[in-house]
């Protein structure tokens, strides 16, 4: 072997462990990744903070449900796949009539066999109904609808908003993927 072989392989040798060392990985490592494409339907409870009253005011809102997807999970057909998700909202434009974020909330769907799928969404509603967009943490993105009208909305709630306001609200969201939604697996 040539002195200008050896020396070519051992420098790039040398910068491979030094990539390495640092945290940085070759080219040819790909990062594992999630993806789900197709429809889900959730069940929860938003609680806001502070409550929702008939004034416009900044709000945060969590919104943790459970439900069923249908569809294709990392390459896999799946049928009614029970979920849990979780939503997160920071200084939403609200109040029981109209509300709006401003920055992108965060979100998670994870599967029975752990598998999460990551996000970020916006919304919109007017009085009781809305509209969602979604974002996977890598790629893709979806569309929804959400209703505060549902079989366990109490009788009440429209009179809280005109009162000490709205803390926690029954909310049913569906989603339907334009794109397969994509997120950095996390270790498991």
């Amino acid at each position: 072997m040539s002195t200008y072989r050896r020396l070519t392989l051992g420098l790039a040798a040398g910068v491979a462990a030094g990539l390495l060392s640092v945290g940085v990985a070759p080219a040819g490592a790909k990062e594992k990744l999630d993806s789900f494409s197709g429809s889900c339907s959730m069940e929860g409870t938003v609680h806001f903070t502070p409550p929702a009253t008939n004034t416009q005011q900044a709000l945060d809102a969590t919104y943790p449900a459970s439900g069923t997807c249908s569809g294709n999970l990392n390459g896999n057909s799946v049928s009614d796949a029970p979920v849990q998700v979780y939503h997160e909202a920071e200084a939403i434009d609200g109040s029981c009539m109209h509300a709006d974020t401003t920055e992108p909330g965060s979100g998670a769907i994870t599967f029975g066999d752990g598998t999460t799928i990551r996000y970020s969404f916006g919304f919109s509603f007017v009085l009781t109904e809305g509209t969602f967009t979604f974002q996977g943490q890598r790629s893709g993105s979806a569309h929804g609808t959400g209703t505060f009208l549902t079989e366990r909305t109490p009788p009440d709630l429209a009179l809280q908003c005109g009162g000490d306001g709205v803390s926690d609200a029954p909310m049913d969201v569906s989603l339907t993927t334009d794109s397969p939604l994509v997120s950095k697996r996390r270790g498991r």
